[in-house]
């Protein structure tokens, strides 16, 4: 039986000094808190502050209740307490993110101060969290009560697999609908949007449908639809134009906008031609494939193969890669490598660094130049080989690794997915870092993911295959994965969890927890994985590369040399990897390390 848990009227009876004695550790924290400017967001600085709690009483350190409340803070705000002091120095340029973003952030920092207090002010004031139940629903209906859940304890329970994010709702409980004189055999969860004015419709039925339906509405409570079918009764009847005018979507956020995501003309073309062409050589592609993991044993590590994919532009990227598996003794972790190549110029330079790849012309007219913004038309074009790059492996049957070229490994992470990540979950996502409507709930990470190798993955792949017009249309391969990995979890059974940032950290931790991402380079935090993503292009993310000591390229190894080979110079494992040092801290070479953003 799945019945929500909840602290009971055993909490009334606890002694008020346990919850005064909490009320400490919690201002403690706050006191923390305060002392900080929240908001070191791509090079510029945002003033929040929040009062200092003034409460001081002991905290007994013997009372488990109260550790385990201290613990469960302490983690919730773990990420502000990364955020460095703001420095009288001038602020840098901000043109590296978009002004929502860097307000959205702001945002999000201090709702969950605001949450924090909240937290404060509830055990001041002695408030039991216990159940709150109302035996007084109106209506006919088999719904019998409700009762209030505190609402991250029941997120925990209930939704693990998403990263539950402090601050994103006023709210402190979450409700929970019961029938008369049963215990919860399965819990059906939605979250809503909290926006003023969205109301909330529930039905029960034997057929019930697992996607929640939103429906706009004229401004006086009537449905849109239903005016639309009011004034169009007869079939074939197109609805008036005011039923879908502009204003009445204009200012809906961009998860309920369907029709901003809608793919259009050029998208539905490109994406026609490059899934037929794909479509009609699968078979030959999947052979062909096999055939080549077969002949150099790249799976016979765990029935695992690790999915590239680049052209030209990133060529210098993929071998800094190989470069850093040879710098921490991870040398025979490449020959579970298999790079798909855009071109056969750049198939052949992979060749040089000791790495298989693949390359054919029935993947895709793709780009040969690096992008130079997140996307730009190289940058859209290049997610379609990422998704044939992943799909041509899982359907062959075998677990895969995708991720990209500016994944540097400071461990073998082919060891943690097969003995200490969960066998029972299907796929395993970096998180972003991220907290936007653009990529709720899951917030994951396309550029570096796990996949085990079963049915439902491989229809998961197939799916986004066929979604291209759609990354096309969001100009991202992140956005149109996040939206079917929704649609698979919930109605085909695919099992997601997202991975720890300290144990596979990428930008958003290089750019807002300065104080863990050194702990990471100084050896003190085990981290397996780092990803330089979070950068407006290449020329910063090489920069930030070597700002960690994570560039281990020699000088000569450059974008260029191998763009333009020339016979003086040989580019190759033995000539690039020449000097490179392991990265492994404490030593003088990672103390040497100034962790900037800038």
């Amino acid at each position: 039986n799945m019945a929500p848990t909840t602290q009971t009227a055993a909490r009334k009876s606890r002694n008020s000094g346990s919850n005064y004695a909490v009320v400490g550790a919690l201002c403690g924290l706050l006191g923390i808190l305060a002392g900080f400017t929240f908001g070191h967001i791509h090079g510029m600085h945002n003033n929040l502050s929040c009062p200092v709690c003034t409460t001081r009483v002991d905290c007994p350190k013997t009372d488990p209740e109260i550790r385990r409340k201290v613990v469960q803070l302490a983690e919730r705000v773990r990420d502000m307490e990364a955020i460095p002091v703001v420095s009288n120095k001038p602020v840098p340029e901000i043109n590296e993110a978009p002004c929502e973003e860097i307000v959205e952030h702001a945002t999000e920092l201090q709702n969950q101060v605001d949450e924090l207090h909240e937290k404060v002010k509830e055990l001041q004031e002695d408030k039991p969290a216990t159940i709150q139940e109302d035996n007084s629903l109106p209506g006919k209906t088999i719904w019998a009560h409700v009762t209030a859940s505190e609402r991250e304890e029941l997120w925990r329970k209930t939704l693990g697999g998403f990263p539950y994010a402090p601050g994103a709702s006023t709210s402190h409980d979450a409700l929970i609908f019961k029938k008369k004189d049963q215990v919860c055999d399965e819990l059906d969860v939605i979250v809503v949007s909290n926006k003023p004015g969205v109301c909330l419709g529930v039905f029960d039925s034997r057929l019930p449908i697992y996607t929640m339906l939103r429906f706009d509405t004229t401004g006086q409570g009537r449905l849109i639809e239903y005016e639309r079918k009011r004034a169009s009764p007869k079939k074939h009847v197109p609805a008036p134009p005011e039923a879908y005018a502009a204003n009445k979507i204009k200012d809906r956020p961009l998860v309920l906008a369907q029709t901003d995501l809608a793919p259009r003309g050029p998208a539905l073309k490109e994406a026609l031609k490059a899934t037929s062409i794909f479509g009609i050589e699968a078979p030959r592609l999947l052979k062909e494939v096999k055939e080549l993991i077969a002949r150099h044993k790249i799976a016979q590590k765990y029935h695992t193969v690790v999915s590239m994919a680049t052209n030209l532009g990133t060529i210098d990227l993929v071998a800094n890669f190989a470069c850093s598996c040879r710098s921490v003794g991870l040398a025979d972790a490449l020959n579970s490598v298999l790079v798909f190549a855009s071109d056969k110029q750049s198939a052949d330079a992979i060749a040089t660094m000791g790495l298989v790849s693949y390359h054919d012309k029935a993947l895709g007219d793709l780009p040969s130049q690096a992008a130079t913004t997140y996307g730009d038309f190289t940058f859209v074009r290049m997610m379609w080989l990422k998704v044939t790059a992943v799909y041509l492996v899982a359907a062959n049957g075998f677990n895969v690794l995708f991720q990209d070229a500016d994944n540097v490994w400071l461990k073998d992470p082919l060891v943690y997915f097969a003995h200490t990540a969960d066998p029972m979950v299907d796929a395993f996502f970096m998180d972003d870092g991220a907290r936007s409507m653009r990529y709720t709930p899951f917030y994951a990470n396309s550029g570096f993911y796990f996949l085990r190798a079963n049915d439902r993955v491989v229809f998961f792949m197939y799916r986004l295959l066929l979604s291209y017009d759609l990354i096309l249309a969001t100009r991202s391969h992140q956005h149109a994965l996040i939206i079917l990995l929704l649609e698979h979890v919930a109605k085909f059974g695919l099992t997601v969890s997202i991975l720890d940032d300290q144990i596979f950290p990428q930008g958003k931790v290089f750019h807002h927890k300065k104080a863990l991402m050194q702990q990471i380079v100084d050896g003190k935090i085990p981290s397996i994985v780092f990803h330089m993503c979070w950068t407006a292009g290449r020329t910063d993310k090489l920069k930030y590369m070597k700002n960690m000591g994570l560039w281990f390229l020699e000088s000569q190894c450059t974008l260029e040399a191998w763009s333009k080979p020339s016979s003086s110079l040989t580019l190759n494992a033995a000539t690039c990897c020449a000097n490179v040092k392991p990265f492994k801290g404490p030593t003088a070479y990672t103390q040497e390390i100034t962790i900037q953003s800038k």
